[in-house]
């Protein structure tokens, strides 16, 4: 039960962000905007910091070393199967809601904040590894899987916005 702990916090604090930003003065169109992005950043804590296991990959035991409980796979993509390809759709839909939260938003920026998506999701899960006994494996191919995803996700969205009948995207 401790484990999950941490989600139920993370689910309490974006229930309280919700009604915040919904009290916020804005369109029902930017609320919808906000609230999407928000949803995302949920399903990806729920996927990403509970104590449940998703294994896609194949049946080869990779190497790993271990850091009190934590389980770390240093070696980044030793294999492209199936659990490589879903770790990068995981993100791709954050990538979208950024571009069509901020479609202005640089190239840069966006690197950075696919950086620092996969650096976060792992660094959570090595630390609630500490904290909670989470009992997730910590990948190198994640951080990298991850950012793949979001600038995937981010060029999708300048791609979709700009055909013709998806401008109402860009308001």
């Amino acid at each position: 039960m401790l484990a999950w702990l941490p989600f139920i916090l993370i689910t309490l604090l974006t229930l309280f962000i919700s009604t915040r930003l919904w009290q916020l003065p804005a369109t029902k169109y930017r609320h919808l905007k906000r609230l999407a992005l928000l949803l995302v950043i949920w399903i990806l804590t729920a996927i990403c910091l509970t104590p449940t296991t998703y294994d896609f990959s194949s049946s080869v035991v990779l190497p790993y070393i271990t850091l009190g409980p934590a389980k770390i796979i240093p070696n980044p993509i030793r294999q492209l199967d199936l659990g490589f390809w879903l770790n990068i759709l995981l993100t791709v839909p954050l990538g979208f809601m950024l571009g069509w939260n901020w479609p202005t938003f640089s190239w840069q920026k966006i690197i950075l904040l696919g950086l620092l998506t996969g650096l976060s999701l792992e660094t959570g899960q090595f630390i609630l590894d500490w904290l909670v006994h989470l009992n997730r494996w910590v990948d190198i191919d994640d951080v990298l899987t991850n950012w793949a995803g979001v600038i995937l996700g981010f060029g999708s969205y300048q791609l979709i916005a700009h055909l013709p009948g998806y401008h109402w995207l860009q308001k």
